[in-house]
């Protein structure tokens, strides 16, 4: 961060007044938000989940007692929540959240989605839209956890933090004007955050970074100076989309998005100072029909600074067939690895594959679940499941699949008009479904 150093100064007077707004509103960057707020019951229209939530004991110690309504007595309580995106964090250990009238709903469940803790910020601090795993929150692990409340309609651009599993949260307001694109933690301590400003505004990316744990950012490349994000190799006023990024560590990161429609990918070897194109990635001869592309979020699987993958789709017409681009070398090299999959239509014509290692995937086509461990040479189609069937049904929107191990794995699925939503599990590797 040494080299990034001199970025505050210019930045210091253009974001005082802010800031002490910002001061004045929130109390201080690093000053304690009320603790979370009490479940309640969401609006009938948007009932669908039914969780059982517990209140955490640790709000005692932090000089707030819990409710001493007869509910909370028992400690636990039931509730309907519209939920609209998860993250696992372990085998047994996964969050959830939705967005009811500007709330924040965040939960995190230890045993398998059979109780959950409500670890929403407080109520005080608005959400126009809810935040997506990636891009605007982003966990390490069960108590280091960040949220970016991104300004449409709701104020300044803040980042939430928490250290304690979301028993406290603190805030910090972020210098960046754009909407924030992706966010991404190498560590406790070192993180990044990708805005993008409005098209009027030039739509200019700007890359800020934190050495602090979110409590401070600075800007390493755009912001306050006109310098393209990705240098030469991505030039100023060209505006990407469908942007994603990961940290393997603090120095050498990736960002993905689509350039004039085609997929690409870029890297930094110093933090994010700077970045070249890795032009090894896609090559266009490789695809000869394809009307358009999708290209998915680079990541690394659990465990690994040397292995990852980034789905990309092609489209023709009103179907789209997905590929996966795979790394063995920290991200130096990547090999197409062309999947043995029919081609995608409906209402879930852009759901990527989801691999847990380079080797070992799933998907979901019609109602059925398919298995590779080949890295999709070959893929397995496996039993029918009553449930899950029945589920797709009357929630046909596939939102997120994802496996944590070969075993276990959470699936969202919606209705079409996304008003309501189930969070199943399996605990066989797809074989059978139960709704948590």
């Amino acid at each position: 961060m040494q080299k990034a150093r001199w970025f505050g100064l210019s930045l210091w007077h253009k974001l005082t007044g802010t800031a002490l707004v910002l001061v004045l509103l929130l109390t201080a960057c690093t000053s304690e938000m009320p603790p979370a707020a009490a479940p309640v019951q969401d609006d009938p229209s948007e009932e669908g989940q039914t969780i059982t939530v517990i209140n955490p004991e640790s709000s005692e110690n932090q000089g707030n007692p819990a409710a001493t309504s007869a509910e909370n007595k028992n400690n636990r309580y039931q509730i309907q929540t519209r939920l609209t995106d998860f993250q696992l964090l372990s085998a047994t250990t996964g969050l959830a959240w939705g967005n009811t009238r500007n709330e924040l709903r965040l939960y995190i469940t230890e045993d398998n989605g059979k109780t959950w803790t409500n670890i929403s910020p407080a109520a005080s601090v608005p959400f126009s839209t809810t935040p997506e795993y990636g891009k605007d929150i982003f966990f390490l692990d069960p108590d280091h956890g960040f949220i970016v409340r991104n300004p449409a309609g709701s104020g300044d651009t803040i980042v939430l933090r928490t250290t304690d599993g979301g028993v406290t949260w603190k805030v910090t307001s972020f210098p960046g004007t754009g909407e924030v694109k992706a966010m991404v933690f190498a560590d406790s301590a070192n993180g990044w955050i990708l805005s993008e400003g409005s098209p009027r505004e030039g739509g200019q990316k700007s890359l800020y970074a934190t050495d602090d744990g979110a409590q401070s950012f600075e800007a390493l490349l755009g912001g306050t100076d006109p310098v393209s994000l990705l240098s030469s190799d991505h030039p100023a006023g060209t505006l990407g989309t469908d942007p994603s990024m990961a940290f393997t560590s603090p120095l050498r990161g990736f960002v993905s998005e689509k350039m004039d429609g085609l997929p690409t990918l870029y890297m930094t070897q110093n933090g994010g100072l700077t970045w070249t194109q890795n032009k090894q990635f896609f090559s266009l001869d490789k695809y000869k029909t394809c009307d358009s592309f999708t290209i998915g979020n680079v990541s690394f699987f659990s465990g690994s600074t040397k292995e990852g993958w980034i789905p990309v789709g092609c489209s023709r017409g009103n179907s789209t067939k997905f590929n996966g681009y795979f790394t063995e070398d920290a991200g130096d090299t990547w090999k197409l690895a062309q999947f043995k999959l029919s081609w995608q239509t409906g209402l879930n014509e852009k759901l990527t594959p989801t691999f847990l290692t380079r080797n070992e995937g799933w998907t979901i086509l019609d109602s059925t679940v398919y298995y590779t461990s080949d890295q999709g040479t070959s893929w397995e189609p496996l039993p029918d499941n009553e449930k899950l069937i029945e589920t797709l049904k009357g929630y046909p929107v596939i939102v997120k699949l994802q496996f944590f191990t070969s075993r276990v794995g959470w699936l969202l699925v919606a209705k079409e008009d996304q008003q309501r939503s189930l969070l199943m599990q399996t605990k066989d590797g797809g074989r059978s479904w139960q709704v948590l």
